[in-house]
């Protein structure tokens, strides 16, 4: 309790930074389905995404790259063909000697793991061949087809793991991270209050009905309650309907208007084929656009309004970006801790999460309904088809708003 207390002091006094991502690893060993679970949400001041499918390194691989990258050289979040995946928070609570290299390069670091590394064990090796030379200060969250599974808590010279296999270092089975770092001190780095509402939902689901993906998807990413002042913006009473302004303050939760994206990779169970991991991705607000999943086995299949094509926006996220501008109506920078609860819960149902949970709740339940077989595999077929029905669910949710 102490510990608590002293992480939401903190947060008190911490200014808030645009870099706020929240994360999770869960150990197979208590997931609903024994599959192990790597979550982003991503948190950044470039607004637009773009999926990326690279061919270039040992390993293709599916990530989010930011649409400024023209070159595809930094990754945020993302999955290999051998089942490596990667994510990372930063982190500003690291104590490390002076480095005088650049800084801010942990998009590289991940490009180059999702490129070349296989296991954990590879990933160990590049953090080692790259000390001394890597400017970065970060979580860096990842798991494997093995069933590896651990936070790297690392800065320009050195790495701390922690394993979530571990009990003895994962009791409960899972670990968080948001911008601090367990290694470092308790009075520096960010993201308190919602490593607080990001542990209160995980709690819960392990008592409860289990961690799964549908449990981060569903209550995670647009979890709309502020652990510090107890604030609940899902209760009553709500505005009326959509018209019905109503702005409240939005800093601090785990959505907010600097989430521009969310990845759940579900990884395999042993016994099953690396091939068989699965990139839950929101290219876009999560208030505002509906989950797609993805394999890099069946990369050449995914829809095209995952894609940027010259230079522009993916028709996905471009939609999605046009709905999340109606949620904040103030345009100033500081309009950006301001939302128009409204537009995303009312009485009358038409808020964007109220009409956003039954689609990714039927995406989810039409991916589920593709045979797979024992090593848990689908085919091209399936998954063409699955694509062509998600591509018109997704199609619906965004006329009923006139885009």
């Amino acid at each position: 309790m102490r510990v608590r207390l002293a992480f939401l002091c903190a947060a008190m006094i911490c200014a808030t930074i645009a870099t706020a991502c929240t994360s999770a690893i869960v150990s197979g060993r208590v997931t609903r389905d024994g599959r192990p679970l790597l979550w982003k949400q991503r948190d950044t001041g470039v607004m637009e995404n773009k999926l990326v499918y690279d061919t270039g390194g040992t390993y293709r691989y599916l990530g989010v790259h930011d649409l400024t990258d023209v070159n595809n050289e930094e990754c945020f979040m993302g999955s290999n063909e051998a089942g490596f995946s990667i994510i990372n928070t930063a982190s500003y609570n690291l104590r490390y000697a002076a480095y005088s290299g650049p800084m801010d390069e942990e998009g590289k670091v991940m490009r180059e793991a999702l490129a070349t590394c296989r296991t954990l064990a590879d990933f160990e090796r590049l953090l080692q061949r790259t000390a001394g030379k890597r400017g970065v200060e970060a979580n860096f969250g990842v798991i494997d087809a093995s069933g590896g599974a651990a936070y790297y808590e690392t800065d320009p010279w050195a790495y701390v793991k922690y394993d979530v296999n571990d009990p003895g270092v994962a009791p409960q089975g899972y670990l968080l991270r948001t911008n601090f770092s367990m290694s470092g001190p308790v009075e520096k780095g960010q993201g308190y209050i919602r490593y607080e509402a990001a542990s209160a939902l995980f709690s819960w689901a392990r008592l409860g009905s289990g961690i799964g993906v549908e449990m981060i998807l569903l209550d995670g990413t647009c979890d709309l309650k502020h652990a510090l002042v107890g604030t609940d913006l899902t209760r009553d009473p709500l505005p009326a309907n959509e018209e019905t302004r109503s702005i409240v303050n939005f800093t601090d939760f785990i959505p907010r208007y600097t989430s521009v994206g969310s990845m759940i990779i579900q990884g395999v169970r042993q016994g099953e084929d690396a091939a068989a991991t699965t990139l839950w991705t929101v290219l876009g607000s999560p208030l505002t656009t509906p989950v797609i999943p993805l394999w890099v086995a069946h990369a050449e299949r995914i829809p095209a309004m995952m894609f940027s094509r010259a230079s522009m926006p993916a028709a996905l996220n471009a939609r999605s970006l046009a709905l999340k501008d109606r949620l904040f109506p103030m345009k100033t920078t500081e309009g950006r801790g301001y939302l128009d609860l409204a537009r995303v819960m009312n009485r009358a149902g038409t808020g964007t999460v109220q009409r956003l949970r039954p689609v990714d709740r039927e995406i989810m339940r039409r991916t589920a309904e593709i045979p797979v077989t024992a090593t848990g595999l689908r085919t091209a077929g399936d998954v063409e088809a699955l694509y062509r029905s998600v591509g018109q669910v997704i199609q619906e949710y965004y006329a009923s708003y006139g885009l």
